[in-house]
């Protein structure tokens, strides 16, 4: 076991940020630094690291062990206190090499593993950005699959994805499905089939209600007769643009064949859709215990019928909406579930902008979606920071698109244009975060049976670059026809 010994806070933050190290020992107790403050030394590398914006670049809390000099025992209970607030490791006496390589063993010693995919909403573009990188995620995971998570958690885009993997459907053949440009796959664009005329009838009813109801509050005292007032009634006219019946008809043929499931309880591993409840305002988990008998693929038309774009979706009597309005991610309920290692994919994120007035001048569509991003974002990033804290032993491994990125998934979010670019693009940045986190990202998955190879990747890539044009198909060689993909490494 080799030993560094690093004497100010400084180089142990840069030293951690930038290698692997099993785990850190910090000197704690009074007398620690010139004033008397036992946990300087500590604090101050913690903080260091919270400075950190990426976290998973951070160095684990669990793995930091505080060491205790010689001192009374009520000054080393008040210390231990001090410690437990601060979730560390652990802590041990000044120790002697082979107690220190003995505690060291017994710190990194590897898990029970259980292993969650959790994959965010985003629209159209968000279901081809998820599969770009679970396409490179399962070239470079050796030995390990994308169909052999213990759990997965999808809402919206995500739940489409997350219910295709978990029935084990070849990501090649997802990837085939949702390409536009296959007449016979899995058509995810809505087009003037999808109108959701059946619901105008019942519209034209709900107008006379809210009618009888504005007389009623006007005749009661409780509202002021207004024109506006009674114009705002009319507006129970307009609703939802599309329905996806249609889309669930199609995920259900793909569950019907052999080896797959439309049944939650059918499925070799757990799966669990998140939507919202529309009137109790809460999230449910279809899935579970109770909600658990509900189709596979009601559930996923359920969780990804976002407004104003799709209609709510009835399933025993109420009604429910897209996933997201309640959470980004379900990230929580993986950990509750006994996830310690979560691979986490979120395409929904806001474009970032320094210039001055550059979203007043879009439209109101693209406002309101960039408003949607932003809300669910910032609702992830309190999630992730809370868990990071809270939960340190737990490895979450996220892949976000870049800003960059973010300008190609900022366009109608159900638009079908852009799907080579996106996959290519979404496989070719995960693989480059995959190899820049490599020193950090391979100990950490070696944990759990995961080896992390980049070869396969980086020659995909290489071919990538080389393309005068994106094309998904260049991912899927491997699965090609032979002279297919004769022509395609060419």
């Amino acid at each position: 076991m080799s030993v560094e010994h690093v004497t100010d806070v400084a180089t142990a933050v840069r030293r951690t940020l930038e290698a692997h190290y099993d785990c850190v020992l910090i000197e704690v107790g009074p007398g620690v630094v010139r004033g008397g403050r036992p946990m300087a030394l500590l604090d101050g590398f913690l903080d260091g690291h919270r400075g950190e914006r990426d976290r998973e670049r951070r160095f684990r809390r669990d793995r930091v062990l505080a060491v205790l000099p010689p001192m009374t025992e009520l000054a080393r209970d008040a210390i231990l206190f001090e410690l437990g607030q601060r979730r560390i490791g652990g802590w041990l006496p000044t120790p002697t090499r082979a107690a220190l390589a003995a505690r060291v063993t017994e710190l990194v010693r590897a898990p029970a593993s259980k292993k969650a995919l959790c994959a965010a909403g985003g629209g159209i573009t968000g279901v081809y950005y998820e599969l770009g990188v679970l396409r490179c995620l399962e070239d470079a995971f050796s030995g390990f699959s994308m169909h052999d998570f213990d759990l997965y958690f999808g809402i919206s885009a995500g739940a489409i994805v997350t219910s295709l993997v978990a029935n084990r459907i070849e990501l090649d053949r997802c990837l085939h499905e949702v390409n536009p440009g296959n007449r016979d796959g899995f058509d995810l664009e809505l087009g003037l089939r999808d109108l959701a005329l059946r619901d105008l009838p019942a519209r034209v009813c709900s107008v006379g209600q809210h009618l009888r109801d504005y007389r009623d509050r006007v005749r009661h005292g409780e509202e002021r007769l207004s024109l506006t007032g009674a114009l705002s009634q009319l507006a129970a006219l307009f609703g939802p643009f599309f329905s996806a019946a249609d889309k669930q008809r199609r995920l259900a043929d793909l569950f019907a064949e052999p080896g797959r499931s439309d049944d939650f309880r059918q499925l070799r591993r757990r799966l669990y859709i998140g939507a919202t409840d529309q009137d109790r305002r809460e999230h449910v988990l279809f899935g579970s215990p109770g909600v658990d008998h509900v189709p596979i693929s009601r559930a996923v038309l359920a969780s990804a019928a976002i407004h104003p774009f799709l209609t709510s979706v009835t399933i025993d009597g109420r009604r429910y909406t897209d996933g997201f309005v309640t959470r980004t991610t379900n990230i929580a309920s993986a950990v509750e579930h006994g996830a310690n290692l979560v691979v986490l994919v979120d395409p929904f994120l806001p474009l970032i902008s320094d210039d001055p007035g550059f979203n007043h001048r879009h439209s109101l569509l693209w406002v309101l979606v960039q408003d949607y991003k932003t809300v669910a974002y910032t609702r992830y990033e309190h999630a992730a920071a809370a868990l990071h804290e809270t939960h340190p032993a737990v490895t979450v491994v996220s892949f976000l698109p870049s800003n960059r990125m973010r300008r190609l998934l900022a366009t109608n979010p159900i638009a079908t244009a852009n799907f080579d670019p996106i996959v290519t693009q979404a496989y070719a940045s995960t693989f480059r975060r995959l190899e820049r986190m490599a020193y950090r990202l391979g100990p950490a998955l070696a944990e759990h049976g995961i080896e992390l190879t980049l070869e396969t990747a980086a020659r995909k890539v290489r071919l990538l670059d080389a393309s005068p044009a994106p094309r998904a198909e260049i991912l899927c060689v491997g699965q090609l026809a032979p002279r297919r993909a004769a022509a395609v490494a060419a």
